[in-house]
């Protein structure tokens, strides 16, 4: 079974890219057939992604026609669902008499044992169409929408459920090495059914219904990325983050409970590996040790030493003075 896969067209002799591709990706893995519809040159860089029952593909494309024909629903008997989110616009998709065109991110379901099609846009200048094409098993998103045939292309655009379920797919599908595990690797695919459902069925009670899945584990991670984004600023607060994110400061306490940390133990680490990255950086020898400190975030001069002696074993001072030159090299 195929886990992990990386689709680079430029890597390819001109000559064979749409082909390769083709044959690769739309004919073997999709069921599809393709039509390229670009004025330019032939473009595609995915990345294939395997999460135990979800089948994950980020893709950078050019103009391209997608048709699943009742051929191709012949030859591949398959009744499971494709969710298709556009991240940057302007798709069309028709199935069943329903005819859809996502503008801006969006999302649209569609089902495999139908005929359907799907067209990427052109985009300006040098611009490549972005999205995520996931393979979703008919069985175990029928269990979270029991009604989801009525949702085929219909257009999912905006809300909460839309944006974490993107955060989550940049998390999960641009980090895959650290999901080695087969357990994690599964509960990362239920985690996107969950936050698919949601997005389909954006009136649900997902505090209730997935208290422990897909929402709350997509919104502990837009919790730590918002964390990672804005640990510099000085300001940052349990009541600034849990206001940016609309969830409650309680909320926001449990969520950092399940993460391992404390929310001032994530942000204080944060700052001191970025503090650490610059005293080992010649480039930002100019600056003093206070300097660092607060450009890291602290503003207590005598608090950010004593954590960044506690957890590295030095003072800032001696930690920059004991640095191997750059030239240093181990014999």
């Amino acid at each position: 079974m195929i886990t992990e896969l990386t689709f680079d067209s430029d890597a390819i002799a001109e000559c064979d890219r749409f082909e390769v591709w083709r044959k690769m990706f739309c004919s073997k893995m999709w069921g599809l057939d393709i039509a390229h519809s670009d004025s330019r040159p032939f473009f595609a860089r995915c990345r294939f992604v395997s999460l135990g029952a979800v089948e994950v593909i980020r893709s950078e494309l050019n103009g391209l026609d997608f048709s699943r024909t009742p051929r191709r629903v012949r030859q591949q008997e398959s009744d499971d669902f494709g969710f298709h989110l556009s991240l940057s616009g302007g798709v069309r998709a028709v199935q069943a008499g329903c005819h859809a065109e996502v503008r801006g991110a969006g999302g649209l379901l569609l089902a495999g044992g139908q005929p359907y099609t799907l067209s990427t846009p052109q985009m300006p200048g040098s611009a490549h169409y972005q999205c995520y094409s996931l393979h979703l098993p008919r069985k175990e998103l029928l269990q979270r929408v029991p009604d989801a045939e009525r949702h085929l292309a219909e257009v999912c655009a905006g809300g909460e459920p839309l944006n974490l379920l993107v955060q989550y797919l940049d998390l999960v599908a641009g980090h895959d090495a650290a999901l080695r595990s087969p357990d994690l690797r599964r509960l990362a695919g239920e985690h996107l059914l969950d936050l698919v459902a949601l997005t389909l069925e954006p009136g649900r009670d997902p505090e209730s219904q997935f208290q422990r899945g897909g929402l709350r584990a997509a919104r502990r991670a837009a919790l730590v990325r918002y964390l990672e984004q804005h640990y510099r600023d000085e300001r940052l607060s349990v009541k600034t983050a849990a206001a940016a994110l609309g969830i409650s400061e309680s909320y926001l306490h449990r969520l950092m409970a399940e993460s391992g940390e404390s929310f001032t133990e994530m942000v204080n680490r944060l700052r001191l590996e970025r503090a650490k990255r610059m005293l080992e950086d010649p480039g930002c020898d100019g600056l003093r040790i206070g300097d660092i400190a607060f450009a890291t975030g602290f503003n207590d001069f005598t608090y950010f030493n004593r954590l960044f002696r506690r957890r590295f074993g030095d003072t800032p001072r001696t930690f920059r003075a004991d640095r191997p030159e750059q030239g240093d090299t181990m014999q």
